[in-house]
């Protein structure tokens, strides 16, 4: 079972792998060893504390070494890890923490009172130290466990919650089975090894926080920057130039701002190699800016998502070609097999629309608590496999073309917002009849939003401060406008398509 479990190849390290660096910071270091010791040390503190294998354990903790070793620790201890957005939104964080219904939570006293906790939670209060002190502290009160406790392959591994359609925010499950294919497959993908140092830049809460893992299956050090540095490119080009950072790993947006303000071209990258991107189109002259200021970098258009964290990856070709005009998603990665299906279920002939389906060892299984849920999002009667919402057509070549999104899904700045929620949102206020999103703009994608009501002065600060209560940043309406009725169709519909151009205005 142990094959299945990542977190115990820690434990056949040799003595001198286990004094290499594993992760890196600002000042200091950890090394395998000294993440294996303190991994053990909390797995033993929570198996004492009552969690067994399947309970979950919430983390709401800045990202640090503590943080990491946190991770480690849960997964260790056979219960699923369960991220949660540090200062996110308190009532999202209070809604997940209600779906959870942790065995623990470890936090920060910042943030405990933000984050109501069921009876069966018990919240524990870490004083955050960067070299994971904190984290010793309290497990120091007992024996550490001789090893990770045997988990089974289907076992819940991770929690990560995304946005929903109802308001509410849904959590994909993965199994320890699916982590360890993804991870693996990303090796095989970057071909990481001992000599990389990876820059980790997304937050903990995000699916990208695989990152934190690729050091078990590659010896690649992990550079954990702050998510405070992370908001100003000039920081991160400054990390990625002094760490000799190999590879980099972001959102389109992220990698746009570090070439428009992180002032690249006075910067030695020359350690760079690989840079991937996911998240929404990378605009064409943003990439060719890119290729000709890093010339020795090979750029990857990675797309996935949540539920599958590789789907398909385009190595963008130079030179590129001039009638290029946006990028293919790519080829399938090796651990997907991926078809294009009709409404009814059937394959379409290449050149054809259809929506993306595939079957992974790394797929989801399914949504916490939502079994009708995970049941719609499965290809009927077939294991592993799941069905995206995406549309794409197979060109001759091979390659899948993105064509859009069957549902309101879409990414703004590399995090996944469906915009239902946005309106479920605006719908909580008693003066709003109804409500519509839509996202819009050029280079940044932002949300904007139209709301059936009376123009009553008040109600606009009204409905930022509701967004303000419930939404992340990048999900928050830069316009609301208010109108007392909305365009129908001859059918006497609502016109939607007159919506949108009204919030787009």
């Amino acid at each position: 079972m142990l094959t299945h479990h990542l977190v115990s190849r820690l434990m056949t390290m040799t003595p001198g792998e286990l004094n290499q660096a594993a992760f890196l910071w600002s000042g200091g270091a950890m090394t395998f060893g000294q993440l294996r010791e303190r991994m053990l040390r909390l797995a033993g503190w929570l198996r004492r504390a009552g969690v067994v294998n399947g309970d979950r354990v919430a983390l709401c903790l800045p990202k640090s070494a503590e943080a990491v070793a946190a991770m480690y620790g849960i997964m260790a201890a056979g219960a699923a890890y369960a991220p949660l957005h540090y200062q996110g939104p308190p009532e999202r964080l209070r809604t997940i923490a209600g779906s959870i219904k942790a065995r623990v939570l470890l936090t920060t006293a910042q943030m405990a009172g933000q984050i109501a906790s069921g009876e069966s939670t018990r919240v524990v209060i870490l004083d955050l130290q960067a070299d994971g002190s904190g984290l010793d502290e309290m497990a120091a009160s007992g024996a550490p466990l001789g090893e990770p406790a045997a988990v089974e392959p289907e076992g819940l591994a991770w929690l990560i919650y995304t946005s929903g359609s109802t308001g509410e925010p849904k959590g994909v499950m993965l199994s320890h089975r699916a982590m360890t294919a993804n991870v693996e497959a990303m090796q095989r993908r970057d071909r990481m090894s001992a000599q990389d140092v990876r820059i980790s830049h997304a937050p903990m809460h995000y699916i990208s926080a695989f990152d934190l893992l690729f050091p078990l299956v590659s010896g690649v050090r992990i550079f954990l920057l702050p998510e405070r540095d992370a908001m100003f490119p000039e920081r991160v080009a400054e990390v990625m130039e002094r760490e000799k950072a190999t590879i980099w790993s972001s959102s389109a947006t992220a990698l746009r701002l570090l070439l428009e303000r992180g002032g690249l071209e006075k910067r030695n990258l020359s350690a760079v190699r690989r840079m991937s991107f996911y998240g929404e189109p990378m605009p064409m002259a943003t990439l060719r800016c890119l290729m000709t200021t890093l010339p020795h970098v090979e750029f990857v258009n990675h797309y996935g998502a949540t539920e599958l964290d590789m789907i398909a990856n385009f190595p963008v070709p130079r030179p590129l070609p001039d009638d290029m005009l946006r990028l293919p998603l790519g080829e399938p990665a090796d651990y997907v097999t991926l078809t294009l299906r009709d409404a009814a279920g059937n394959e379409v002939p290449e050149g054809e629309i259809g929506e993306i389906c595939l079957v992974s060892a790394g797929a989801t299984s399914g949504y916490w608590g939502d079994p009708v849920l995970s049941a719609a999002k499965r290809m009927p009667g077939v294991a592993d496999s799941y069905r995206s919402g995406d549309l794409a057509y197979r060109a001759a070549n091979g390659l899948l073309h993105p064509a859009g999104r069957m549902d309101q899904m879409v990414k703004i700045r590399g995090h996944r917002l469906d915009l239902g929620e946005v309106e479920a949102v605006l719908r909580l206020h008693p003066l709003v009849r109804d409500a519509l999103a839509v996202a819009g703009g050029e280079p940044d994608l932002t949300v904007k939003a139209v709301v059936l009501s009376e123009g009553r002065p008040e109600l606009q600060g009204e409905l930022k401060q509701l967004c303000r209560r419930y939404l992340p940043r990048h999900g928050r309406p830069v316009r609301i406008r208010v109108l007392e009725k909305f365009p129908q169709l001859s059918t006497g519909k609502i016109d939607r398509r007159a919506l949108r151009a009204i919030a787009a205005e």
